[in-house]
């Protein structure tokens, strides 16, 4: 099982929101071929990034150490294509006006589909809580979270 997450975008007119299912999980496909699978989702500035460190990669592997750390290297750059390739899709999505509004688990995108617009895959209401009981000598942390996002994990508040 996967998970999706959901974006949406509502449109102007008040019609159906726009909506984009992103799977967020390791992708084989951009670890063996990276740069056709950001050109197929459209990340262009990733693809360009990924050109220019494999050719930094190439011309200082041709001088420094040619063989085997080239192609440790390179196997480097694709894993972490394919680690945070989601991450950069959700991102593209955001900057064009697309909101989170949800995960969904399912095995595929079809059953993603059918969960989440059949609404089981929208999270339950949640009555509200009572004041949280506080602990002798425990300090309360009045921050908020900032939302950003390191290595794939969120900040989770504190408990």
């Amino acid at each position: 099982m996967a998970s999706y997450v959901v974006l949406e975008r509502r449109p102007v007119a008040g019609s159906r929101p726009d909506t984009v299912f992103v799977r967020d999980e390791f992708s084989f496909l951009a670890l063996f071929f990276p740069l056709v699978w950001l050109l197929w989702h459209r990340l262009w500035f990733a693809a360009l990034m990924l050109l220019l460190v494999s050719a930094a990669i190439g011309i200082t592997g041709q001088y420094v150490a040619p063989g085997l750390a080239m192609a440790v290297a390179g196997i480097a750059v694709s894993l972490h294509v394919a680690l945070e390739g989601p991450a950069w899709r959700m991102a593209r999505h955001w900057r064009d006006g697309f909101v989170e509004a949800g995960t969904v688990v399912a095995r595929n995108l079809d059953d993603a589909e059918i969960r989440w617009f059949t609404g089981r895959g929208k999270p339950a209401d949640i009555p509200a809580a009572g004041p949280a009981r506080r602990l002798a000598g425990s300090q309360s942390n009045s921050r908020q979270p900032e939302g950003d996002v390191l290595f794939g994990f969120g900040e989770e508040p504190a408990r």
